[in-house]
């Protein structure tokens, strides 16, 4: 395991520090966002927003094999909202290969066992148990209106899918739902979990040497290859991926912690100084641009942003982008002519809030807006 106590440190002082954003000399540029802000009833995985951790590039979910997806609500399972935080060792987890990961993820709340002191750590895990989770995890707290067809208000995971799609991790159907009962799968998990963290500078064959890697979706490869590369969802013995294969609460618990205990993980940030660039972090919450920053050039790269970068200072030259994810870019002064440079692999979820004198030049690959 890495090191828990410094996580156990960190995340207990998350709710009043703001950790700093690690700043590196650069003269670069951007890239590749998360979210969106208005669930398209007719949206399609493929044309979700440019975003949404499902957004399926070339397919859209309804047409992704669904005889390995049909819906089936574990009515015998009892649902995230009936655990109870333990810290003692639940009765059966003691061997199982995931028993620390368990234990350290309670230790670090968020996730937890049930009232008759087990984990049932092999039992699938649904699409809304695993927004909770993650959601849990990240410290999400923004929300955003929902349509879903299969979402009601007066369900217990209906607050958690606010959250998950308006941070980016999810989106919908093509036929407007979310099937929150869904076990979700290894491939659609991977989806997701791209969405959170960072993705620049990341490179190797990775999971295109597993032996099931063409049955994977062409939607989801990338993203399979990504966080197989940075080790979070890696193959089984057998040289496999099992793509359609449901998750289960274990492996669940490992990604999840895998990624707090790796990614660099800021709390809202400010950039107060030009000329530096700001790099390798995920952001929960907004990036403020300050005006602090004069009138030289900000450079953030490899930093997904799970909500906006806000420009507040009327006086910088540009913002470079270049490996990075958000859900929108706000220029809060209409008498700013600042210029918004996207470099490589920059995804923006909703169009960019610009004043008519400010602009935007595309200059790199691989640019969603």
């Amino acid at each position: 395991m890495k090191n828990i106590i410094k996580k156990l440190a960190a995340f207990g002082l998350c709710a009043v520090l703001t950790i700093n954003m690690n700043t590196v000399a650069y003269a670069g540029i951007l890239d590749d966002i998360v979210d969106d802000t208005e669930i398209n009833n007719s949206e399609n995985i493929e044309n979700i927003e440019n975003s949404g951790v499902e957004n399926m590039e070339n397919s859209d979910l309804e047409n992704v094999d669904n005889t390995k997806d049909t819906v089936t609500e574990n009515v015998d399972a009892p649902s995230v909202e009936s655990e109870v935080k333990t810290s003692s060792v639940f009765s059966d987890i003691e061997g199982h290969w995931a028993k620390e990961w368990i234990k350290n993820a309670v230790s670090l709340g968020f996730v937890s066992g049930y009232e008759d002191g087990t984990f049932r750590p092999d039992r699938t895990i649904t699409r809304a148990e695993f927004s909770k989770l993650l959601n849990n995890a990240m410290k999400i707290e923004i929300t955003k209106k929902l349509s879903f067809a299969d979402v009601n208000e007066n369900e217990w995971f209906y607050k958690e899918i606010q959250k998950s799609v308006a941070a980016g991790f999810f989106s919908g159907y093509e036929n407007n739902t979310f099937r929150p009962n869904n076990p979700i799968k290894r491939e659609e998990v991977a989806k997701v979990v791209a969405g959170a963290i960072t993705t620049g500078n990341i490179d190797g064959e990775g999971a295109t040497l597993l032996s099931d890697y063409n049955t994977i979706q062409e939607w989801a490869k990338v993203s399979v290859n990504t966080v197989y590369n940075k080790g979070y969802i890696l193959g089984y013995p057998d040289k496999t991926y099992m793509p359609s294969k449901a998750l289960t609460r274990a492996e669940a618990v490992k990604i999840i912690f895998e990624i707090i205990d790796n990614e660099n993980i800021e709390y809202s940030f400010n950039i107060t100084n030009y000329n530096e660039a700001y790099s390798s972090a995920v952001v929960v919450g907004n990036l403020n641009v300050l005006d602090s920053v004069g009138n030289g050039n900000v450079y953030i790269k490899n930093v997904v942003v799970l909500g906006d970068i806000v420009i507040s200072a009327e006086n910088v030259k540009s913002v470079e982008l270049i490996d990075v994810k958000a859900r929108n870019i706000i220029v809060e002064s209409e008498n700013n002519p600042v210029k918004i440079v996207y470099h490589d692999n920059v995804m923006i979820a909703n169009t960019p809030q610009l004043p008519s004198i400010a602009t935007g030049q595309k200059i790199g690959q691989n640019i969603k807006i």
